[in-house]
């Protein structure tokens, strides 16, 4: 996933649109392809779904922990406001992990014991990779790997939510978050590109660690649902 030479001299957010078709996730992604084509069976899918639910889970955490890293209320504000959307904004019953429980509940996952299940190994070392950006990297590299993953998240689960009801496993108003992160995303992501618009401009060092971590929240991200594919039959 390195980005090639065309996407060099790009001002930020062409750079990201130029990096988003080199991608193209939602044509290349096993994962999506899968659901798209009716070849993923449906036992399969809940159970990445039920996976992925640690990640969803888990993605508050290092985002207040970078937070916690930028050096003026202004800059903690946008991923502050973040976290508290991933929180329901309060009210956890619309928090984005109790919303993920419902949608699974409503494909037929088990959920009782979720919070103190053991999850795969892909999904924990994506958690633990977010986690150690969050904490070492530079603000700038962690700031464009959190913004590019909010950004194919929004695509992602407009493709998701609508592979779920082609496939009839769910009616549209039956399917929960994916319908809140297809368009919330996009604006949480804006929120991470305008903290970088003007660093990338006005400096060569910092645009290399955006771009570097454009590349390897892509790579992170995307990975995780291949990750998951391949491992899609695994049980326990």
């Amino acid at each position: 996933m390195g980005a090639p030479s065309l996407l060099r001299n790009l001002n930020l957010r062409g750079h990201i649109a130029a990096q988003k078709a080199v991608w193209n996730a939602t044509e290349f992604s096993a994962y999506l392809r899968a659901l798209r084509d009716g070849s993923f069976e449906r036992a399969d899918f809940i159970e990445t779904q039920r996976q992925f639910f640690a990640a969803v889970a888990h993605f508050s955490r290092p985002m207040a922990l970078l937070a916690s890293r930028l050096p003026r209320a202004e800059l903690r504000l946008p991923l502050v406001e973040n976290v508290f959307d991933e929180h329901g904004r309060g009210t956890l019953a619309h928090g984005h992990e109790q919303t993920f429980i419902v949608l699974l509940e409503r494909l037929g996952a088990r959920v009782e014991r979720i919070h103190e299940d053991t999850f795969w190994p892909e999904v924990r070392k994506f958690n633990a990779a977010l986690t150690g950006i969050a904490s070492f990297e530079s603000t700038h590299t962690a700031l464009a790997v959190f913004g590019i993953i909010e950004d194919l998240f929004s695509g992602i689960s407009l493709e998701l939510g609508r592979g779920i009801v082609a496939r009839g496993w769910l009616t549209a108003d039956q399917v929960t978050h994916y319908p809140t992160h297809a368009t919330l995303d996009e604006e949480h992501a804006d929120g991470f590109y305008r903290q970088l618009d003007a660093p990338h401009e006005s400096s060569a060092a910092a645009a290399r660690d955006i771009e570097q971590g454009l590349v390897l929240g892509g790579h992170l991200f995307l990975g995780l649902y291949d990750d998951l594919y391949r491992a899609r039959r695994r049980r326990g």
